[in-house]
């Protein structure tokens, strides 16, 4: 739907190809696409910048464009409109969406949309890729589109040539290898090793896509083994691994959840997921998952389910979006972290929409009932900004039990309690669109404790009263400290 061309500050333009992954529009309930996003696409452009460029986009059957709008704000330096297409300028290797004529903007998406499909796109100027192979550097096996690569061999890299290939289900994966995908290739399939433990040192990396568009979701392939084999369809999960880099790669239309690296975490081993984008449109289309040993930075999430799993070695820089029936945050998997700090910081959060009203997903920071025991001390959320204009629903369901009407009360985490977590820094733009009412409601072997709000606020105005939540008598000691002399300078 989009052309785009980019420049350095006044050089020659360049043609950029702009991927688009789309909503299938298939009959309901086959596959798990959501239906109400039948027929939406996202176009999406990768390159590479050390410094500013300036980008053109143009709608591709030659309509005008009339307004354009980039999110996160504060990541473009100008934009403007001017014969008919969008110009904007960033300064350095940043991941921002481009709202063309206020699609996301000015209309409500969530909750009973009807309209036509929308078509969104997204600029992604990622910082220089180090170690990208060459077809005949010593230990790389070039992979031609139409063959199917072997998983063993003399090789440690492999590196796809450009064009489409078919990996197929769960190509395994080996330890101390590269997985290589430029961005002009795109990879239909999934990957994934065999047992615990024999998936370390790997990285896959490129500016290319990993896409799970032939992949059936599980619930709809006959015979799956669902409990054994569930993880086979996940675009890329490596049980058992330490120091795994992921790096610059799209992950489109992952049939369930995108991107695990399950450890534990280990000191001095950690996994890494950086620049990486994911964009799904199904159900169970989570986002990334980084157990006990994973960083996650600068990535940008589209996802139709949750977004970001609280867990790891920290979350930094990213930006999510949600449409259909995930959080931003799930604080379900909160990590209680006995003298270490984790710390969720400078993400933005554009769009916080969804298909549901009265149920237990959804939001930006949510628990849902699901904590599996005590959590919380030592986690930090710092410099969040949530900027969507018409969000759905309310920004914080912090519930261990879910009440009504959210649910019939069966939805209630393990005995510990939630405590000791500060949040700081936090921005909120618009409350929802439903009128619904901030919540965090406690059980009474799971109690919310001791948890701080500093310098928030809501369209503009400090948050400082325990009443901005719906609570019960399970959730005290909310703590609102005063706004210090430097941030009411910042604000004003």
């Amino acid at each position: 739907h989009y052309s785009v061309r980019v420049r350095e500050p006044g050089g020659e333009w360049q043609s950029a190809y702009a991927w688009e992954t789309a909503c299938k529009k298939v009959e309901k309930n086959t596959d798990a696409y959501f239906d109400h996003l039948a027929g939406w696409t996202h176009a999406y452009v990768n390159f590479e910048t050390s410094g500013p460029v300036e980008i053109e986009i143009s709608r591709a059957n030659g309509q005008p464009i009339r307004t354009a709008a980039v999110h996160p704000q504060r990541k473009a330096s100008a934009c403007s409109v001017s014969q008919g297409k969008a110009h904007l300028r960033l300064e350095k290797p940043c991941q921002v969406a481009v709202d063309i004529d206020g699609q996301m903007d000015g209309q409500d998406t969530g909750k009973g949309y009807n309209g036509p499909p929308i078509h969104t796109i997204s600029i992604f100027a990622n910082p220089p890729l180090a170690g990208k192979p060459k077809p005949t550097d010593p230990g790389v096996l070039a992979v031609k589109p139409g063959e199917i690569p072997p998983a063993d061999g003399p090789w440690t890299t492999l590196c796809f040539l450009p064009g489409m290939h078919d990996i197929g289900l769960a190509f395994k994966l080996r330890p101390n290898c590269n997985y290589y995908i430029p961005g002009d290739a795109i990879v239909y399939g999934t990957l994934s090793n065999e047992k615990w433990g024999d998936g370390h040192h790997i990285r896959i990396f490129g500016h290319g896509t990993l896409s799970g568009a032939r992949i059936k979701h599980p619930k709809y392939v006959e015979n799956a083994n669902l409990k054994e084999d569930h993880g086979h369809y996940r675009p890329i999960e490596i049980v058992g691994t330490t120091d795994t880099r992921v790096e610059g790669i799209t992950i489109a239309d992952s049939a369930t959840h995108s991107l695990m690296l399950i450890h534990p975490y280990k000191e001095g081993h950690p996994n890494e997921v950086k620049w990486t984008k994911i964009f799904t449109w199904r159900a169970n289309g989570d986002g990334i998952n980084p157990f006990g040993n994973t960083l996650v930075e600068d990535c940008f999430l589209r996802t139709q389910d949750d977004s970001l799993y609280v867990n790891g070695l920290g979350i930094r820089r990213c930006v999510l979006w949600n449409d259909a029936n995930g959080s931003s945050f799930v604080l379900s998997s909160v990590p209680q972290l006995n003298g270490r700090t984790m710390v969720v910081e400078d993400c933005n959060v554009i769009y916080s929409r969804a298909k549901w009203h009265h149920w237990s997903g959804g939001r930006v920071f949510n628990v849902r009932g699901e904590n599996d025991g005590p959590g919380g001390s030592g986690v930090i959320f710092r410099n969040i900004n949530i900027e969507d204009p018409r969000p759905t629903l309310q920004q914080f369901f912090l519930c261990m039990t879910v009440p009504p009407p959210y649910s019939d009360g069966d939805r209630k985490a393990a005995p510990g309690e939630l405590s000791d977590i500060l949040f700081q820094n936090i921005s909120i733009a618009a409350p929802s669109v439903l009128g619904e009412q901030q919540m965090l409601w406690g059980q009474s072997d799971a109690p919310i404790r001791r948890l701080t709000f500093e310098n928030m606020t809501l369209s503009g105005k400090p948050v400082i009263n325990p009443e901005f939540f719906k609570t019960n008598e399970f959730g005290n000691g909310l703590n609102f400290p005063p706004q210090s002399d430097e941030v009411k300078r910042q604000r004003n």
